[in-house]
C-alpha cells in the first residue's frame, strides 16, 4: 500500500468524523424583529434539493403554465389579507400590554400615584383596543368579501400548475432514495428548541439544511431555506431564505 493511499484514508477519515452543526432560527413573521423562533422543523439533507429539482425540471415534456395570472390574483388578495393580520397582530400586542397592566394594577396601592398613572395608562390602551376592534371588523368584512372572487378564479389555475408538477415530479422520491444509498448518509430531521437553536450532529458532507413556512403576511407565499452547510452555524432567516408564491 503505497504511502499516498494511507494519507488519501487518513484524510478520509478525518473528513467523515462526526461534527456538530449549530442551526439558529428566526422566521420572519408579521413583524421584522427577527426574534428566534422555539420548536421550528427542519431537515439536513446529504444532497441540493435545488438541484435535484431543476434536473426534474429539465427533462419536463411540457412547458410549465404560465403563473403571471395567478400572481396577480395572489397580489390582489395580498392587501385585504395583510390589512386585516397586521390590525389582528396589533390587538393581540394591545392585549398583552393591558393584561400585564392589570397585575401591576392589582399589586398597587390605590391611593398612590403610581395607581393612578397606570390606571390612566390602563384607559388609554383600553379604548385604543375598542377602536382597534371596530378596525380589525371592517378589514375581516373587506377579506371576507374578497376571497369568493379570488377562490373562483384562481383555482382552475393552480390546478394546472399541480397537474404539470406530479407529472414532472415523478420518480423524485426514488431518486432521492438512490442519492442516499449512494452516499450512504440520510436525511436528518430536527426542532429548534425553546431558545430557536438546534444542534445537529453529522458526519461527512455536504449537507444542506432544507425547511418550509407559511408566510403570516401572504396565504399563498412561503418561506423556503435550502441552505449549504459551509459552516459551524447555519442561520434560518429572511437573508438566507426565499419568499415565493405557493402555487
Amino acid at each position: 500500500m503505497s504511502r499516498w493511499y494511507i494519507v488519501l484514508l487518513l484524510l478520509t477519515a478525518a473528513c467523515d468524523r462526526p461534527h456538530t452543526v449549530t442551526v439558529v432560527a428566526s422566521i420572519p413573521g408579521l413583524d421584522d424583529a427577527g426574534a428566534r423562533t422555539p420548536a421550528f422543523s427542519f431537515v439536513v439533507l446529504p444532497y441540493n434539493r435545488d438541484s435535484l429539482v431543476a434536473a426534474f425540471e429539465a427533462r419536463a415534456t411540457t412547458p410549465k403554465p404560465a403563473t403571471a395570472q395567478l400572481d396577480t390574483l395572489f397580489a390582489q388578495f395580498r392587501a385585504p389579507f395583510a390589512a386585516y393580520t397586521g390590525i389582528v397582530a396589533q390587538a393581540g400586542r394591545l392585549n398583552d400590554s393591558l393584561a400585564a397592566l392589570k397585575a401591576r394594577l392589582e399589586a398597587l396601592p390605590r391611593t398612590s400615584t403610581e395607581y393612578s398613572d397606570s390606571y390612566a395608562r390602563w384607559t388609554g390602551l383600553r379604548d385604543s383596543l375598542s377602536a382597534i376592534d371596530k378596525q380589525a371588523a371592517r378589514a375581516r368584512a373587506d377579506l371576507d368579501a374578497a376571497r369568493p372572487a379570488f377562490l373562483a378564479q384562481s383555482e382552475s389555475l393552480r390546478v394546472l400548475v399541480r397537474h404539470w408538477q406530479d407529472s414532472t415530479y415523478t420518480g423524485y422520491d426514488r431518486a432521492v432514495d438512490s442519492i442516499v444509498r449512494a452516499t450512504r448518509r440520510k436525511p436528518v430531521a430536527d426542532t429548534t428548541d425553546a431558545s430557536g437553536v438546534a444542534l445537529v450532529k453529522l458526519s461527512g458532507g455536504p449537507w444542506w439544511v432544507y425547511s418550509r413556512s407559511w408566510d403570516p403576511r401572504d396565504p399563498n407565499a412561503e418561506w423556503y431555506w435550502n441552505v449549504q452547510v459551509s459552516a459551524d452555524t447555519v442561520r434560518l432567516n429572511a437573508a438566507s431564505g426565499v419568499n415565493r408564491p405557493r402555487y
